[in-house]
């Protein structure tokens, strides 16, 4: 299968030793997304994703576009309202690492740990551990669903 992909987790010790394996895996042959994972001891998991658009570049990204296909066709407002609704709805889709999965992960992390979380594709998994595997444990594990 040409789809398939590992999700390959590194358990570090502090949040700077997730993000100096971050920018390791910069550099690395087969990552297609990236995120680190923290839980601060007062307040919920949170995520720092790498790859993911936010819902409000979306929007000006679409917003520019419809802008100008607007202008074209002679109708920038409708247009760029369009194309700002667009830009939103597809930005909002969960592509990548599911933030679900990353919480899930993240709800079993010890307060000053952090979890470095990366999408590669199958045949550059056994690199990408061997790798990273200074900055901590490293797993992985099946991740061919995710899209």
């Amino acid at each position: 299968m040409a789809n398939q992909t590992r999700l390959v987790v590194v358990s570090c010790s502090s949040l700077d030793t997730a993000e100096r394996a971050l920018a390791e895996s910069r550099g690395l042959a087969g990552v297609r997304d990236a995120a680190v994972v923290t839980h601060p001891v007062q307040g919920r998991v949170e995520l720092r994703q790498t790859h993911q658009v936010a819902a409000a570049e979306g929007v000006v990204a679409g917003g520019t576009v419809g802008f100008v296909a607007g202008m074209l066709l002679g109708g920038p407002v409708g247009g760029a309202l369009l194309g700002m609704l667009g830009g939103g709805g597809w930005a909002s889709r969960d592509t990548g690492l599911p933030d679900a999965r990353l919480r899930e992960l993240g709800e079993s992390l010890r307060p000053d740990g952090a979890l470095l979380c990366l999408l590669v594709g199958a045949d550059e998994a056994s690199g990408v551990r061997k790798a990273l595997s200074a900055y901590g444990e490293v797993a992985d594990a099946d991740a061919s669903a995710v899209p």
